[in-house]
């Protein structure tokens, strides 16, 4: 199956299984308020309480089927962005490489990722119930009633054929006298489709069979032991299931219950459409027949004594909701008596539904409280600064500092965001360092340059350390090794003069684009390069798509659209935690723990606007914030890895494919914030219709 089929097949069966779960309490609440509406129509006709249940059990079989549509509907954005990404992972995992320009390796390898907890749809679910293993419950609870459907089915279409073994077996046409007695009672009721009148061994009461050739039959013992008057009421009682369809009406129903077999309530609701519907037949039988009311309730206790004097000798009984007990309250809802007492200690489905509704209302408050309880604990914990008890630090680096894609920032606009970034971090107690591409400050106005230098000075001086990442950025999977060594020792001539005016020594580097090398001995000799000139490597274990958003919002703020920059980026760090998400569990799956993490951010407007809440974000996740020094003491960082290639990839994957021979895939972009970015983000044949 390929991952197209397999992300679909997922899908569906979640949202229906969910669909289900959710059902029980929608049922519930239907069966409650069809049970208030009875209550306010007691002494409304048979009709409208019929309408009322018909109402309710259409309800209860369109809440599953809307919430299902609902759910689809959410995890259709990340089930598009699965399937598209089939294709590239087939070449990721192959080693194939494209040119999809300076930053293709790393858009390619997260637009390939596929959902983590809370990614996809949305679908999703709850993050407490997917995390607890529930889901695999609810899948299996699609398999349960699948079967569950299937014998019901099989049952309803052996009633089916039973009943059209009725219509050919053992019936036989009554007299002429008969005829007319039914011919004339169906220009009573304005029933105008033909019907047959036959004589059945076969059933115990009047039954009508079929619908658009109906027959009424009519068992041997009430041609003997009934009178002509009250024949033709209990006649004149199955036309009036002609006049309003109920045949089709009750197969209709039968399905419905053949679908919500599961509950309790869908099979009370039933009940209740049954029961009106005789009583609105049986009040048309006594307004077209002579006698009135008792004559017709005489004729059903007289029906009901034959049918009890038969006993089990007849081999079917299919009358339209005709069973004993059904009988006797029409009996003594014609003569007005009040209804029989339900039996003592038995538990309704009404009330076994109202229990499930409960015992469901309870598990959900107690997953709130401990969700709640667990999100107060952590506040707690981050603001009586004991953050460090839950084991999670991080280290904070920049890239392309002071400004990303500097040509579409003013110096006053760089300045300001500089400033901000600053302040946020100060306010947060962070010690970031930040890499420096020399090439990238700008030599065509020396004003220019010189105010970004000022900029780095300005890091500096906020107790913030400055590395290299190359004069011109070079990548190294397609720059030859010695191009590539110059270009890191240009990279150091400023770095070295800022640092030194502090009495510091240049000592961190930066893979441009995390590439360590197209094959192991290019890797091994540009490493030995770094190692002799006194670097330590900047191993990133958090690399997000975080260069895409801040493209996207300058290219909004180019276009002066307020409106998109600020939608762009309220993405910003909903999708950050979601990378946090996935490399903790990345962590796990490789070490068996959490080892402190090491996070690259750009220098953009996006980044400054959103740092502090990022930075929030971290603190409620349980993080506190470590130098690059502290972080990489962990024997974590002194582990091999073998990768090399095109993509250029964090350190957790790198170890994750030394160990298991693959990448872990990543989550990708919000399907909102792509719109926004020309393209970049997107499958290539999404990304081509864009551009065009």
């Amino acid at each position: 199956m390929s991952l197209t089929e397999m992300n679909f097949a997922q899908n569906f069966v979640e949202n229906m299984g969910w669909a289900l779960l959710h059902s029980v309490w929608q049922g519930a609440l239907v069966a409650l308020l069809l049970a208030c509406a009875l209550s306010a129509l007691r002494r409304a006709s048979a009709s409208a309480r019929y309408a009322a249940g018909a109402a309710a059990l259409a309800a209860m079989l369109a809440a599953p089927a809307l919430t299902f549509v609902h759910l689809d509907a959410r995890s259709a954005a990340g089930g598009a962005s699965a399937r598209s990404s089939e294709a590239t992972w087939a070449a990721l995992e192959a080693g194939q490489s494209a040119s999809d320009g300076d930053d293709g390796y790393r858009r390619r390898l997260h637009e390939a990722g596929g959902a983590t907890a809370g990614s996809t749809s949305a679908s999703a679910p709850a993050r407490w119930w997917t995390a607890r293993g529930v889901a695999p419950a609810v899948r299996w609870l699609v398999v349960f009633w699948l079967l569950g459907v299937l014998v019901h089915t099989v049952k309803l279409y052996g009633g089916w054929r039973v009943a059209g073994r009725l219509k050919r077996q053992g019936a036989r046409p009554l007299g002429a006298v008969w005829e007319e007695s039914l011919a004339r009672l169906r220009l009573q009721l304005g029933v105008r489709r033909a019907v047959r009148l036959c004589e059945s061994a076969l059933v115990e009461v009047p039954t009508l069979v079929g619908w658009l050739k109906p027959v009424i039959l009519v068992p041997a013992s009430a041609l003997s032991g009934l009178s002509t008057q009250q024949l033709e009421a209990l006649i004149a009682h199955e036309l009036a299931h002609v006049r309003r369809h109920d045949y089709l009406v009750n197969l209709l129903q039968s399905a419905a219950e053949t679908l919500l077999f599961y509950h309790p309530a869908a099979w009370w609701v039933s009940r209740q459409v049954r029961a009106e519907r005789e009583h609105a037949c049986d009040d048309m039988a006594v307004a077209a027949t002579v006698g009135g009311a008792l004559s017709y309730a005489r004729a059903l206790a007289t029906l009901e004594h034959l049918r009890a004097g038969v006993g089990s000798s007849s081999p079917v009984s299919l009358a339209v909701g005709a069973d004993g007990a059904s009988l006797v309250a029409r009996v003594r809802r014609l003569i007005g008596a009040p209804p029989i007492a339900p039996a003592p200690r038995r538990l309704t489905p009404l009330a076994a539904s109202g229990l499930a509704l409960l015992a469901l209302a309870c598990v959900y408050a107690g997953a709130q409280h401990a969700a709640s309880g667990a999100a107060i604990l952590d506040e707690q914990m981050i603001e009586g600064g004991d953050a460090a008890a839950s084991g999670r630090t991080v280290a904070v680096t920049f890239v392309a500092v002071p400004s990303f894609r500097p040509q579409l920032n003013s110096i006053e606009t760089t300045r300001k965001a500089t400033k901000k970034l600053l302040a946020d971090m100060d306010a947060h107690q962070i010690r970031a360092v930040g890499f420096v591409g020399e090439g990238q400050l700008g030599s065509e106005d020396n004003r220019v340059r010189e105010a970004r230098v000022d900029l780095l000075r300005a890091w500096l001086d906020a107790g913030h350390e400055l590395g290299n990442q190359t004069y011109r950025h070079m990548n190294l999977y397609d720059t030859p090794l010695d191009a590539w060594q110059e270009n890191v020792v240009r990279g150091e001539s400023l770095l070295r003069r800022l640092l030194g005016e502090r009495d510091q020594k240049l000592r961190w580097f930066s893979y441009p684009y995390l590439n360590t090398g197209p094959d192991a001995e290019t890797k091994r000799a540009a490493a030995e390069f770094l190692k002799g000139r006194g670097y330590s490597v900047h191993p990133v274990t958090i690399d997000s798509l975080d260069f895409l958003f801040a493209n996207a919002h300058q290219e909004a703020l180019r276009r002066n659209d307020a409106e998109t920059a600020r939608r762009v980026a309220d993405e910003y760090v909903p999708y950050m935690e979601r990378m946090m998400e996935f490399y903790e569990g990345l962590s796990r799956d490789v070490f068996g723990r959490e080892i402190p993490q090491v996070l690259m951010l750009t220098t953009s407007p996006v980044v400054a606007d959103q740092f502090d809440e990022l930075a929030s974000m971290l603190k409620r996740r349980g993080y506190r914030f470590v130098t690059l020094d502290e972080a990489i003491r962990d024997e974590a960082y002194t582990q091999p890895e073998t990768y090399t290639g095109e993509w250029g990839v964090s350190w957790l994957q790198r170890w994750g494919y030394t160990k298991n021979g693959a990448l872990r895939r990543e989550p990708y972009l919000p399907p909102y914030m792509r719109q926004f970015s020309k393209g970049e983000g997107l499958p290539p044949e999404e990304r081509k219709q864009t551009r065009d």
